[in-house]
Parts: C-alpha cells; sequence; structure tokens
C-alpha cells in the first residue's frame, strides 16, 4: 500500500470510523501525558494517517491536536478497499510495544481474516494470474489466495505456529461477537481490564446478551479468581453448556480425508460474514449521490449477480434439506 504525505500543515476535520477506532488499544495514562507534551513543545511531528478522509491510527493524537488548537499534516494510504485497509492497521498497530496480549491476539487474527478475504477476492478477479498483485503494505507480504499460505507468511511474521493464527482468527471472530452484545465486556478484555483464559472467550458467542452482561458485572467486582472459570460456571453451568469453538476436534494433514463433502460450503460459510461487514461498512458510510454514475453502476451490476447467486444457492439448500 503506498502512501502519499499532503504537507499542508491546518487543522484537518477527519471522519472517525468505528470499525477502525476497534483495531487501536488505547494509551495509558502516562503516553497520553507524554504524548501531549511532545506535542506542546515539538508540535505536529509525524503526520497522521488518514484514508478517504478517515482517520487510521491517530485517534488520541487527532484529538490532543484539536484540543491544542495545533495544526497538523496528514498522510494518505493508498488502498483499493475497507479490507486493505484493516491489513494495513494490524501491521502498524502490531509494531507497538504497548499491546496487551489480548490485543495482539485479536489483532492477528483479525488481519488473518481480512488477508484471506482479500486472497479470495483477488483469485477470484483473475488478479494472479495477471501479475497484478499488489503489496498489502511497502515491503510486506502479498496477496496469497491459499489460506495456508497466509497462516504461514502470518506464523514467521509474528513468530507463531501456523495453528496458532488459525485460533487467534477464531478468538477474534469471539471477541467481536461479544462486542455487538456487551461493548464494555470485549473492551475490558482487550485492554487487560478484564481477564478470562483464551478458551473462555471462544466459548462466549454461545452466550445470550444477558448472560454475557451478567459476566460483565461478575468479573469487573472481582468477585471470583483470575481465570473467571467459576464465573462462567455460574451462568451457565458446564454440564449443560454448548463445545466451545476450540473444541472442535482438529484434523491433521495426515488424517484429513481425500474428499470432504463439506469443504467448499464451510468455506463459503466463514467468507460470508466479511462480506457482509464489508456491504455493511460501504452502505453506512459511502455518500451514493456524490459517486460517479461509472462506479454506482458497476456497483448495481455485482450486487445483482451476487443476489442471484445468494438465491440459487438458498433455493439448493432448501431443496435438498
Amino acid at each position: 500500500m503506498a502512501d502519499s504525505d499532503i504537507n499542508i500543515r491546518k487543522l484537518y476535520t477527519l471522519k472517525i470510523w468505528e470499525d477502525y477506532r476497534r483495531l487501536v488499544q488505547p494509551s495509558g495514562t502516562d503516553g497520553l501525558a507524554r504524548m501531549e507534551e511532545q506535542i506542546r513543545r515539538f508540535g505536529c511531528g509525524e503526520p497522521v494517517y488518514v484514508w478517504s478522509r478517515r482517520l487510521l491510527v491517530d485517534f488520541e493524537r487527532y484529538a490532543t491536536f484539536h484540543r491544542l488548537g495545533i495544526p497538523f499534516r496528514i498522510k494518505n494510504c493508498s488502498a483499493r478497499n475497507g479490507e486493505e485497509v484493516i491489513d494495513w492497521i494490524c501491521r502498524n498497530q502490531l509494531q507497538r510495544t504497548d499491546l496487551s496480549d489480548a490485543m495482539r491476539r485479536y489483532l492477528i487474527g483479525r488481519q488473518y481474516l481480512s488477508l484471506k478475504l482479500l486472497g479470495a477476492h483477488y483469485a477470484a478477479s483473475g488478479s494472479f494470474h495477471t501479475g497484478n498483485r499488489r503489496n498489502s503494505s511497502t515491503g510486506t507480504s502479498k496477496y496469497e489466495p491459499v489460506p495456508i499460505r497466509i497462516r504461514e507468511m502470518l506464523g514467521k511474521l509474528y513468530h507463531i505456529r501456523q495453528e496458532t493464527v488459525e485460533r487467534y482468527a477464531t478468538y477474534a471472530k469471539a471477541i467481536d461477537i461479544v462486542r455487538a452484545a456487551v461493548p464494555e465486556l470485549a473492551e475490558g478484555l482487550l485492554f487487560g481490564r478484564l481477564w478470562l483464559t483464551v478458551d473462555r472467550i471462544m466459548e462466549l458467542p454461545y452466550k445470550t446478551p444477558e448472560e454475557l452482561q451478567k459476566l460483565n458485572v461478575l468479573l469487573r467486582s472481582g468477585i471470583d479468581p483470575p481465570g473467571g472459570g467459576s464465573c462462567l460456571d455460574t451462568i451457565l453451568p458446564a454440564g449443560i453448556r454448548k463445545p466451545a469453538l476450540s473444541d472442535v476436534p482438529k484434523i491433521s494433514v495426515k488424517d484429513m480425508p481425500s474428499y470432504d463433502p463439506d469443504a467448499e460450503i464451510a468455506s463459503l460459510t466463514l467468507t460470508i460474514p466479511a462480506w457482509i461487514s464489508s456491504i455493511r461498512r460501504a452502505n453506512q458510510s459511502v455518500n451514493f449521490s456524490a459517486i460517479s454514475s461509472g462506479a454506482r453502476q458497476a456497483a448495481r451490476k455485482e450486487l445483482i449477480l451476487l443476489k442471484h447467486e445468494v438465491e440459487a444457492v438458498l433455493h439448493t439448500i432448501k431443496k435438498e434439506g
């Protein structure tokens, strides 16, 4: 992803996109104080990163510039879509040394999910056959079409096993489900204010919003010891708890059957939530009256094709069900 500077310093008004803010861990009190002191003494310093006038990672600096009335520069990140931006943000944030362990796991998981979606998208569009393979960010890996190669690349980048990358993706999806129901619980777990084991967190998507809210209250009250086992047992006894995502038996490559009838539909099922997220983001943020007629017609054509394919799959499932 190429970057370009805008060297004019002024108090830019930028868009705050919650999907991007959620990928940035807030600084502690000491870190905020040091940042403000640096800004007061030296001014702008590094530019603020943006994409399509949306703020990417510098939320605290941006707020401080406006509060102190100090003009700043912006730096544009060139990306074709929101998933490329998520990849860029994850790479940027994973260079921080103050991340909580939970946030580090979450960012690796989100990056893997975005790269997997990008690989599938560009493979389907023929990019890999035309040689039009672009870097996800300058000097870093390209969008691989095969998930196992993406896991291998991220494993080497972050010094973890490929299986751990997949596990972190499941963890990230669990956190996002919890965030939709009880944002305070998800943020507490991510930023180190609350603590549960990874396995326990991966059970949380099976809980009702009421159960998650009760868990949030119990964890914040400090009633239970670290690990939160008794908390979850209080909310949903182990005897009737549904199996966690991490409890699904793992199959090694040697044990895999030559033909898995569920493989294609399972892959589709894992990909669809990312499509939904991208479509919802566009619907909420795009000013459709301002875009060109060509872009509007191209989007309409692809959405209609998608609608037809979805209806065809639903019809087949219904017929065979």
